[in-house]
């Protein structure tokens, strides 16, 4: 076969997920190529390598394919005259190592950088020069920019890569006939589109194009993006409690995806592996599932995986009745947030939330709750203590345990309370009423139960009643308008906030039609349940300000809530 067909032969296995035989057939090549003093096959070559490093996440070896590449191009742009056709080798491969660029800023988390060569890749007046590099041109900025958008992913940027996405599926809508470029494209962002829309709570748009991914997947023959999509279902599965589902679908992708060496997919595996056996009481099997999972993501070098890692596995920890060990887990779970410099609002609130549940099972431990278990129980007994639980407390009012689970609970109230009154004020921006319902039902009513239940079992009526009236109250109508009703922000608002003040709060205003409009929400202003007190949750909203910077409370008039 030629040095062409050969080439060829490369780009399909990569394609189909056999990098290791691309590679070895890509560097057999080199001899040959530079006995013919061929740079343009060469200039294939490390392109091709470049990307295969890429996709199997070898950065240093995707770096020096760039390299190579950027030194043969310079080497052709110091020449005082040229032909067209170097000129169109340096145009073709000079997109290609933009590419690479974007691919491995996006990798390594410099979104900013990432989107200014993505920029680049599609302003380049490669096409305008040469008409058949417009199609590659295309395709490539396209597949850059479902890069980038699954980079953002990982670092729970949703709202931005939703811009992204809103660029890109009109694309990959508009794919025609069933060429290698079409549907490597058509997978690669079906798969990264399909996890978007299951992170944000758009579970049937995700599945359906997990779908079609996995169909064209399986299709071509293409094992392991076939087991992707059904990875990524399986997320889908879980966040709908389906469990058994979850499960056959996990068993079905874990081998291909093992087999293919993915090792941020292995740890996905085990993580899902870990929930369903949870689910159906196995402490040690889900423990020792996790355990691998930490493996992996530590071994890869990911820190905000490992956080999240880190708080599951303290679960294990609170069932086996060891405060002690799951307090130290959240605390080192909570140091590598602080060395992520991507960490949001969010994250912290919710570990805080889940610090603060652990004091509350702490507390629930001194009141003789069935359910929590003795650290010297085995596995066994806390499994068999699981089973029989039924939930219930026993304890002698105004005993020493019982004064000690009720400093805990206000420890436990002093972290659930603010974080779940930071998260739930984000819904006052959202006017896109899927949007405020999947932020409700998803993100912020798990953790306004938690605080309702703390403030139960402290016995502190007061702190209930304040809660409840908040609850009954929730957002008022505002004059100013906030931006442009739905749209993209509007969907992606289910997991992550942004940087900045506005976006932060997730804003997807409507227009303000006249002083009582309906389409603009905004924050509460202070409440005032009795004529001589402070306002309601004072202390808590303060906190939820000065941890997480949301703005509970408006600067309104503060509004009296008795007749």
């Amino acid at each position: 076969m030629s040095i062409l067909g050969e080439l060829q032969r490369a780009r399909e296995l990569a394609l189909a997920a056999k990098e290791e035989a691309a590679k070895d057939l890509l560097l057999s090549l080199m001899p040959e190529i530079e006995r013919d003093d061929r740079d343009d096959l060469a200039l294939e070559v490390f392109a091709q390598l470049g990307e295969i490093y890429l996709t199997r996440t070898a950065y240093d070896g995707a770096q020096e394919s760039l390299q190579r590449t950027t030194d043969c191009l310079a080497k052709y742009s110091q020449l005082a005259t040229t032909t067209l056709e170097i000129d169109h080798m340096i145009a073709r491969y000079a997109m290609r190592a933009r590419f690479l660029r974007t691919g491995l800023a996006a990798a390594a988390g410099a979104h900013e950088e990432a989107a200014r060569e993505l920029a680049g890749l599609r302003d380049d007046d490669a096409g305008i020069r040469f008409a058949d590099l417009v199609a590659e041109q295309r395709h490539l900025s396209t597949l850059a920019g479902v890069l980038c958008a699954t980079a953002l992913c990982d670092d729970d940027l949703h709202v931005p890569a939703a811009t992204l996405w809103q660029n890109i599926i009109p694309i990959v809508d508009g794919l025609t006939g069933g060429t290698d470029d079409a549907d490597q494209l058509l997978v690669a962002a079906g798969l990264a589109y399909g996890r978007f829309c299951v992170e944000t709570g758009r579970l049937a748009e995700g599945e359906q194009w997990l779908h079609r991914a996995g169909a064209r997947a399986q299709r071509r023959g293409w094992e392991l993006y076939w087991a992707r999509a059904e990875l990524e279902t399986a997320a889908a599965t879980w966040m709908r409690g389906d469990h058994v589902s979850t499960e056959r679908l996990v068993l079905s992708a874990y081998p291909v995806i093992a087999e293919h060496l993915r090792a941020h997919d292995v740890a996905r595996c085990w993580l899902y592996f870990g929930l369903t056996r949870l689910g159906i009481g196995w402490l040690k099997e889900a423990d020792e599932s996790w355990g691998h999972a930490e493996t992996q993501w530590r071994e890869l070098g990911r820190p905000l995986y490992i956080h999240r890692i880190l708080l599951q596995r303290s679960w294990i920890s609170v069932f086996r009745g060891q405060f002690t060990e799951a307090v130290e887990r959240v605390a080192e779970a909570r140091e590598f947030l602080d060395n992520w410099p991507r960490s949001s609002w969010l994250q912290y609130a919710r570990l805080d939330d889940h610090l603060g549940s652990i004091w509350r099972a702490d507390a629930l431990a001194d009141l003789n709750f069935d359910g929590i278990g003795d650290p010297s129980d085995s596995w066994q007994q806390i499994q068999e203590r699981e089973v029989a639980s039924a939930g219930v407390t026993r304890f002698e009012s105004g005993s020493e345990r019982h004064r000690s689970a009720c400093k805990k609970l206000e420890k436990a109230a002093e972290l659930k309370i603010p974080a779940a009154l930071a998260v739930d004020s984000v819904r006052y921006a959202m006017t896109d009423a899927d949007a405020r319902w999947r932020w409700a039902s998803q993100v912020s009513a798990r953790m306004l139960a938690g605080a309702f239940s703390v403030a139960w079992e402290w016995e502190n009526d007061a702190l209930l009643s304040e809660l409840i009236e908040y609850h009954c109250a929730r957002g008022t109508f505002a004059n100013e308008p906030h931006g442009e009703a739905g749209g993209w922000d509007a969907p992606a608002t289910v997991t992550v906030p942004v940087e900045t003040v506005d976006e932060e709060a997730l804003a997807a205003g409507g227009y303000s039609v006249d002083a009582l409009t309906l389409t603009t929400l905004g924050p509460l202003p202070p409440l005032q349940m009795d004529p001589g007190g402070a306002p309601i949750l004072a202390h808590y909203r303060l906190l939820a300000q000065n941890r997480y910077g949301q703005a509970v409370t408006s600067g309104s008039p503060a509004w009296s809530t008795w007749p």
